[in-house]
């Protein structure tokens, strides 16, 4: 039954309010949200995890967003970064070098392609808390500032150092599309808005860089 996943009704009350259409997922084990006015091609996910370093269950948001730029970009928790590049790296060094190419996730294939943006060009709101690599690291540095900066910063504040490694967080950018990710075995309508929030400022930030 739908009122068995975690906070139904909370989120059917949320989506009722500010006019998203929810549904369940065909394997009824998880929910979607989509078909709002306000932001077209925009949809909302709960449900099993799409990557196998997000720890079971994920909330998603994935935009269309026709105006990005030939930019390809992630910003992560720098723990999470960390682990990452550690697995690369025993990957790149290991005796099946193919894996990197055939079955490892698109974020991890991006470390060993992209720069990271070193602690400067990550600001001071973040650095200490996330880490990003890019394609262009001076358009990453520029889009990661102002309001896309502060929430991050906020959600970071709202996340006990504790829960890092369990409730990892990735942003991306990439072929026309956003993808945020957000670790959460039991998700809230407050876990929802804050990754709104990051996702919203974060296609406010590209017109920012555009103008």
């Amino acid at each position: 039954m739908t009122d068995s996943l975690p906070g139904w009704l909370e989120f059917a009350a949320w989506a009722r309010d500010n006019r998203w259409t929810l549904k369940r997922t065909i394997a009824h084990d998880g929910w979607a949200m989509s078909n709002n006015a306000a932001h077209p091609g925009w949809r909302i996910e709960w449900g099993p995890a799409q990557r196998s370093f997000m720890c079971g269950r994920e909330l998603r948001i994935r935009a269309d967003l026709p105006q990005m730029p030939d930019v390809q970009a992630l910003v992560l928790d720098r723990a999470l970064l960390a682990r990452l590049d550690r697995e690369v790296y025993q990957q790149i060094t290991g005796t099946v070098q193919t894996r990197l190419d055939d079955e490892t996730p698109e974020e991890m294939r991006w470390l060993a392609m992209h720069p990271k943006l070193s602690p400067n060009q990550m600001g001071v709101q973040l650095r200490d808390r996330y880490g990003a690599i890019g394609s262009d690291r001076d358009w990453v540095s520029g889009w990661l500032e102002g309001a896309l900066a502060q929430a991050l910063e906020e959600r970071a504040d709202a996340t006990p150092i504790e829960a890092i490694s369990t409730e990892p967080f990735v942003l991306r950018l990439a072929r026309g599309q956003l993808v945020l990710r957000q670790a959460a075995l039991t998700p809230g309508v407050a876990l929802l808005q804050s990754c709104l929030r990051i996702a919203l400022a974060a296609q406010d930030a590209l017109d920012r860089v555009h103008s």
